[in-house]
């Protein structure tokens, strides 16, 4: 009798949660195809000023890695102002969140560039 409750409930369990987790993956991916949407249409000089736009930004996060870095060597020189690590870790994690948006950022000048250039070529 109790396996016959566990395998319905977990039946039940299979039927509800499957579908939320196929369409929490299909959320990113609509995410990515929404901006390459909005992107349609535009103009050599459009994709190339969105890059240099970009460039920019990328320049901005760099530095404030940078920065961050620097924090985090002064912290592993000299533990004694961090004895349990709490402001070194936030800052690491600080540097990686900074890493990973310069990386999407990297990509996204990379496609602009990418549609500039497939843009002249079929002109």
């Amino acid at each position: 009798m109790k396996n016959q409750i566990f395998i319905s409930a977990l039946f039940v369990g299979l039927l509800f949660g499957l579908p939320q987790f196929v369409l929490a993956s299909d959320n990113g991916q609509e995410q990515s195809s929404a901006w390459r949407m909005e992107t349609q249409g535009w103009s050599i000089q459009d994709h190339m000023t969105a890059a240099k736009a970009k460039e920019g930004e990328v320049q901005s996060i760099e530095s404030r890695v940078q920065d961050v870095e620097q924090r985090i060597a002064h912290f592993e020189n000299k533990p004694h102002f961090d004895p349990k690590g709490f402001q070194r870790n936030a800052l690491k994690h600080i540097s990686s969140t900074l890493k990973d948006d310069s990386n999407l950022l990297n990509e996204r000048i990379a496609w602009h560039y990418r549609q500039a250039d497939q843009a002249k070529l079929t002109q």
